[in-house]
C-alpha cells in the first residue's frame, strides 16, 4: 500500500488527556485529520438498551477493527471516509456520520489502538499519554454526567467493574509498544511541545 499520508497514534488510560492533546496539535499542523477508537464500537442496535448497557465496552472485543483499519487505509491512500457517529447514551451507532478528509497528519487516538497490530503497523509514531488514575477518574467523571447524561453512581460502578480492570490488563501494558511516552498531568503545552519536536524529527529524517 502506497501511503500519501501519515498516520500518528496516541493511547492511554480514559480520560488521560489523549482529546485535549490531540486538538492542540491539530492546531498547530493546518494540514491534519483525527479520528476516535470509541467511534467504531461495534454495531449493537440489534440488541436491546438493557443489554447494550450490560456489554464491556472497555474490552478490545467491542471495537470494530476491522472497518477502522479500512478507513485508516482510506485516510493515507488520500480518501475521505464516512466514520460511524456513536450515541453513549444510547449506547448504538446513530444513522448518520461524521465525515473525515485525508491530510498529511492522521492522528488516531484511543484507550487500546496499541492492542491491534494491523492498527499499530500503519502508525509512523505511537505515543503513550500517560496519567494518574486519580486524576483520570475525575477527569472521567466530570465529562460522563457532562456530556453523556450518567450519573456519579453508575460512572463508579462501571469504572470499578470495567473501565479499572481493563486499564490494568489490557492498556496498562500497551507503553511496552510506545515510541514515546507523554506526561498527561504535565502542563499541557509542555506535553504537546515534546510531541512536536518528536513528530517533526521523524518528518525530517523521512525527507
Amino acid at each position: 500500500m502506497i501511503m500519501k499520508n501519515q498516520l500518528i497514534g496516541l493511547c492511554g488510560g480514559t480520560a488521560a488527556g489523549k482529546t485535549t492533546i490531540v486538538s492542540k496539535l491539530i492546531d498547530h499542523y493546518s494540514a491534519a485529520s483525527t479520528i476516535q477508537l470509541d467511534s467504531y464500537y461495534k454495531d449493537y442496535s440489534s440488541l436491546s438498551f438493557d443489554n447494550r448497557k450490560k456489554i464491556n465496552f472497555d474490552h478490545p472485543d467491542s471495537f470494530d477493527t476491522k472497518m477502522l483499519k479500512k478507513h485508516l487505509e482510506m485516510l493515507l491512500q488520500g480518501n475521505k471516509i464516512k466514520s460511524p457517529k456513536y450515541n453513549y447514551k444510547k449506547h448504538c451507532r446513530e444513522n448518520i456520520f461524521n465525515i473525515i478528509y485525508p491530510n498529511k497528519l492522521i492522528f488516531l487516538e484511543g484507550t487500546l489502538i496499541f492492542f491491534y497490530s494491523e492498527l499499530t503497523n500503519l502508525m509512523m509514531l505511537k505515543i503513550f499519554i500517560e496519567t494518574p488514575e486519580n486524576i483520570r477518574f475525575k477527569r472521567r467523571l466530570k465529562r460522563d454526567v457532562k456530556k453523556r447524561g450518567r450519573l456519579p453512581m453508575e460512572i463508579r460502578k462501571q469504572y470499578d467493574n470495567n473501565v479499572k480492570p481493563m486499564h490494568i490488563r489490557y492498556v496498562e501494558p500497551l507503553k511496552s509498544v510506545a515510541d514515546i511516552i507523554i506526561s498527561g498531568s504535565s502542563k499541557i503545552n509542555t506535553s504537546v511541545e515534546k510531541i512536536i519536536k518528536k513528530i517533526d524529527s521523524i518528518k525530517i529524517k523521512k525527507l
